[in-house]
Formats: C-alpha cells, sequence, structure tokens
C-alpha cells in the first residue's frame, strides 16, 4: 500500500516538474519575443513643435508623413511649370521663354522638422529653367549669305518701284526643294499696283536702247538676289542677262526679268527652309539669305 502511494506521489511530481520546465520555456520564449520586437519596431516618426506653422497653417504636434502632404498642399498652389522658347513656322519670331517655380519638398520639411516652439515657415521655393531658350532659338538661325549692289540712280519713281517689289519678298521662306519665281512672287509690274515709270533697257532690232516702262528698276533687285543665292550655292533654275552691261554689278553678273517673258528662279537646296530678307539701307540694296536649322 505504502509503494503505490509512492509511486503516486512520485509520477505527480514527475508531471509537475515536466509542466514546470514547459511553463518556463514558455515564458522564456515569449519574453525573446517581446525583445526582438521592441527592438525591430521602427522609431516614432518626429513631431512638429507647437505653434509651428507653415504659411500661416499651424502643422505643430503633426508627423513627418503628415507635414509632407501638408506642403504638397501648399506646392500645388506654388508650382509653375516652365515654359520653354517658341518659334513661328510662319515669320520665324521667337516668343522668349519663361522660368517656372517648383516647392522644394525636402528642405522645407526639414526647415519646418527643425522650427522652434511657434516660429513661421515659409515654403522653399526655387526657380526652374526651361531646355530651349531664346539664345539657343536665336542661334540656330544663321546668315548663309548676303549681297548688296549700291542705288546709283535714286529717282523717286526708281526707288518707289524697288521697294514695292522688295516688300513682296522680303521674309519670304523657302522648303526645303521648294522653287523661287521672281515674277510669280512679286506679280505684273503695272500702274494700279503702284508701279511708276523709270529707266529701262529696251531690247531692239537695232540694239539695247535706254528707254522708260513702268516698274523700272526692278532688275537690281533680282539681279542683287541672284549674286546672294550664288553665294550660298543654291541652284540656279533661270537667269538671263541684260542686252547691254549694267553699272551695279560686275558685267555677266546680273539678271534681268520682264512680266510675262524672262523670269528669275532657284530653288532651296539646302537641308533646312531659308528666309528671304530684302531691304535699302543708306542708298545701297541689301538681299540676306537666312537658314533656320532649329
Amino acid at each position: 500500500m505504502i509503494d503505490k502511494f509512492r509511486k503516486i506521489i512520485h509520477k505527480l511530481l514527475k508531471n509537475f516538474i515536466v509542466g514546470l520546465l514547459i511553463t518556463v520555456f514558455f515564458l522564456v520564449t515569449v519574453a525573446c519575443d517581446i525583445n526582438m520586437f521592441s527592438k525591430n519596431k521602427e522609431p516614432k516618426e518626429p513631431l512638429v513643435k507647437e505653434g509651428v506653422c507653415l504659411k500661416g497653417e499651424n502643422v505643430g504636434g503633426l508627423k513627418r508623413s503628415e507635414v509632407l502632404e501638408k506642403i504638397r498642399e501648399h506646392a500645388t498652389k506654388i508650382n509653375v511649370d516652365a515654359i520653354n522658347a517658341g518659334i513661328n513656322k510662319s515669320t520665324w519670331k521667337i516668343t522668349e521663354e519663361k522660368p517656372g517655380l517648383k516647392v522644394n519638398m525636402e528642405k522645407t520639411l526639414e526647415n519646418i522638422l527643425n522650427a522652434e516652439q511657434g516660429q513661421e515657415i515659409e515654403p522653399v521655393v526655387e526657380k526652374t529653367y526651361p531646355n530651349i531658350t531664346t539664345k539657343v532659338l536665336q542661334g540656330n538661325i544663321v546668315k548663309i549669305a548676303e549681297y548688296a549692289t549700291p542705288i546709283v540712280d535714286k529717282s523717286p519713281s526708281r526707288m518707289n518701284n524697288i521697294e514695292l517689289a522688295a516688300g513682296k519678298i522680303n521674309n519670304i521662306i523657302l522648303s526645303t526643294s521648294e522653287e523661287f519665281s521672281f515674277n510669280r512672287v512679286v506679280g505684273r509690274r503695272t500702274e494700279d499696283k503702284g508701279y511708276e515709270y523709270a529707266p529701262i533697257i529696251i531690247r531692239t532690232e537695232e540694239g539695247p536702247k535706254k528707254g522708260d516702262g513702268v516698274g523700272g528698276g526692278v532688275c537690281q533687285l533680282s539681279t542683287t538676289m541672284f549674286n546672294a543665292v550664288e553665294e550660298c550655292g543654291l541652284e540656279v533654275t533661270e537667269r538671263h542677262t541684260h542686252s547691254s552691261e549694267v553699272t551695279y554689278v560686275p558685267e555677266g553678273e546680273d539678271a534681268a526679268v520682264s512680266d510675262g517673258s524672262i523670269d528669275f528662279k532657284f530653288k532651296n537646296t539646302r537641308q533646312y527652309p531659308i528666309m528671304l530678307k530684302v531691304y535699302v539701307e543708306s542708298n545701297t540694296l541689301v538681299v540676306k539669305i537666312l537658314e533656320n536649322r532649329n
């Protein structure tokens, strides 16, 4: 009976010890897990000091992520995209670029987090700049030829005719492979269009003679253009010389034109569009050819 009692006591004690060990092991494991969790837990986000304001708005006590959201809200009202310089395809007139504005999120956030209690903070705003500037566009419009001839006969009627024709040609743009025709662009030289009688060279059976004709003088314009065209190597598709020498260019370097008969034509054989600039300056007729490489 005693032995049986001892066996029961021994068994209970054994079970108690095993249970105790299991309990201790469980508690140690839980404690380790709690310790590891506390070590791996991310630190709390820094809070903004009380009374700190962003552009008049109280952001005191906010977390980093909350402050960033506030900065974004203000940025949407401040940010402005930079605008590139532009060029009008029809006139080559350039519109200037405009800088933009952008809130620097990180610098503004740093200033707020480091602000003292009650401090007022303004967003850090920086200028942004466009990729294409006026300087770039202007630099790509290149003068490829210029030729000038002296105006010896400055009679009012002849000057009138030259200026009327020059006005028709000035700022004309030719695309690659496009052909220019003097008679087509200038049109018929008639009195109802404002042209006047002025000295011209008339071909007769007895040879060239000087006389007067409506539109006299425009041949100096076609001649000046011809020499500018030659200077930059454009392809001349039609050109005629006068029946006698002219005084404003060397012999054989002229280009005569006449309504409905002889014309001066050339083709833009370059890679880019070209523009013709024609004007009178200090008793000189000037023709410039510009190339737009933009």
